[in-house]
């Protein structure tokens, strides 16, 4: 199977930012997940996951109007083909909170191979630590329903919480869980 990490840029993130750790994942897709993220959002080479470390040392979370049931999770975006990582980690902030942040970790690259069926497909998640460094925390609502913020050690019950999900919408909270079982692990090391 393909990767669509670039070994070359993950070093020179590395370089600034610390070694991640590198997990690759076989994961099982069901037919939303496959049609909603997969096929839908072909225009991207994987994703950034933020683990935004707010003022008194609490992360913020977030839950879209349309998750069912409603579950809190990491922020994340894409990273589209042409873009680098770095560059979609801070769009990503800016677009969904309007804060400026300071990297302070490479926490992981996770690497998945996502089967449907006959088919399988990669992606990749670049895990970050990042702090609030200026800026008024203003949600874009036309995305996120609600925020909250929570303790590092909290981390561990959120990925549980989305690991139980029932149903079909159990596929993306499995696969949602993997980075939010990293960043707890390794928050703090």
């Amino acid at each position: 199977m393909t990767t669509l990490v670039d070994e070359i840029e993950v070093s020179a993130i590395a370089r600034r930012y610390g070694d991640p750790l590198r997990r690759t994942v076989d994961l099982e897709m069901g037919q939303d997940l496959f049609l909603t993220r997969f096929v839908r959002s072909d225009d991207r080479r994987g994703e950034v996951v933020v683990a935004l470390e707010m003022d008194g040392g609490k992360v913020l979370l977030h839950r879209k109007g349309h998750y069912n049931p409603p579950s809190f999770r990491l922020l994340s975006g894409g990273v589209n083909h042409d873009e680098p990582v770095l560059r979609a980690l801070h769009r990503e902030i800016a677009e969904e909170t309007n804060l400026q942040v300071t990297v302070q970790r490479f926490m992981a690259v996770i690497e998945y191979r996502m089967h449907y069926g006959e088919i399988d497909l990669p992606f990749a998640s670049y895990v970050f630590h990042v702090s609030e460094l200026a800026g008024q925390l203003i949600p874009d609502y036309g995305e996120i329903a609600e925020l909250r913020v929570v303790e590092p050690g909290e981390l561990p019950a959120i990925a549980d919480a989305l690991r139980t999900i029932p149903g079909e919408r159990g596929y993306w909270g499995r696969w949602r869980a993997i980075a939010h079982d990293i960043v707890a692990e390794r928050w703090g090391t």
